[in-house]
């Protein structure tokens, strides 16, 4: 976390932050689905947040697979409410999508990923 931070750093601009992808810093931590939730309060308050990957992962540093946004360990409903609570106003979009069988497998397993997205956007109304 320390070289996202020095990152956001480099340049004081309310228009320099990140493409936040929750796999993506998960995959960078021991515990995923104890320490995500205050990285992402970290960045949300301070407004550097501007696109969410909305992706979940199994295990953590160096030992993880990707998974559907309601099989991993992170608990996304939560990071999706920790959103809302930061007043988070911009994009949430899945990343990419675990290999699934069957026709037209990308398609589908985007499909599954926003209507979950959607779903729990529902949920906060």
């Amino acid at each position: 976390m320390d070289g996202l931070k020095r990152f956001v750093d480099l340049h004081a601009s309310p228009y320099h932050g990140l493409n936040f992808c929750i796999g993506t810093v998960a995959e960078m931590l021991e515990r995923p689905g104890e320490e995500i939730y205050d990285i992402v309060r970290y960045f949300g308050e301070r407004g550097k947040l501007f696109n969410i990957h909305f992706r979940n992962i199994q295990g953590g540093f160096l030992d993880f697979v990707e998974v559907f946004p309601d099989e991993g360990d992170v608990d996304m409903p939560r990071v999706l409410h920790l959103l809302h609570e930061l007043d988070y106003a911009y994009m949430v979009m899945p990343d990419h999508v675990p290999q699934i069988a069957g026709e037209a497998p990308q398609h589908v397993g985007f499909a599954y990923c926003f209507g979950y997205i959607r779903a729990l956007m529902q949920t906060m109304s």
